[in-house]
């Protein structure tokens, strides 16, 4: 009976020396994955400035303001809409992919209504290069993306996903009556 006591007590201590020592080597490797995340973060940041990709289909909510500022990359029949003080409607989409072709359709029912008072660009994603710097300022580069641009540059509304007519129309709508 003594033996197996000392026995099932040195196996106790065997397991718990084993246990103990996983959790330290667990806890080292988090926690030089921790520095090197937060070290490459920190990287990140000051090469280059956060993506919009991820607005998505909730628009810019909680994201920083952005303005599109012509400039020599910037195509001229953005650039010169936006020195006229005329706003920007811009849609990038992918050409076949179903929900961006009824995007496609909606932003065309849209033009229609409000063509007077802003302009409409709608570009297939092989074709983005005639847009110059534009996504770049836009900090955009996942189609779909909608973006609305107020007369002085600024974003009054952007999406990286899909987004239904109602919305569209809306977002529209409130750009062209400064909302």
């Amino acid at each position: 009976m003594g033996t197996r006591r000392k026995r099932d007590h040195t196996f106790l201590w065997a397991t718990v020396v084993v246990v103990l020592a996983g959790a330290a080597l667990f806890g080292g490797v988090l926690a030089v994955r921790v520095v090197a995340a937060d070290e490459g973060g920190q990287q990140a940041q000051l090469q280059s400035p956060p993506s919009y990709n991820g607005v998505s289909s909730y628009g810019m909510t909680g994201y920083a303001p952005l303005k599109v500022e012509p400039t020599d990359e910037t195509p001229p029949f953005i650039s010169k809409r936006l020195q006229d003080g005329r706003g920007v409607v811009l849609l990038v989409y992918c050409q076949g992919a179903p929900d961006d072709m009824q995007m496609l359709s909606y932003f065309n029912d849209i033009k229609r209504q409000y063509a007077a008072d802003t302009s409409f660009f709608a570009f297939e994603a092989h074709d983005v290069t005639q847009l110059g710097d534009t996504l770049t300022q836009l900090r955009v580069s996942d189609p779909p993306v909608l973006a609305i641009i107020r007369g002085d540059g600024e974003v009054a509304q952007l999406y990286t996903g899909w987004i239904g007519y109602q919305v569209m129309e809306q977002r529209i709508a409130n750009a062209v009556r400064g909302l």
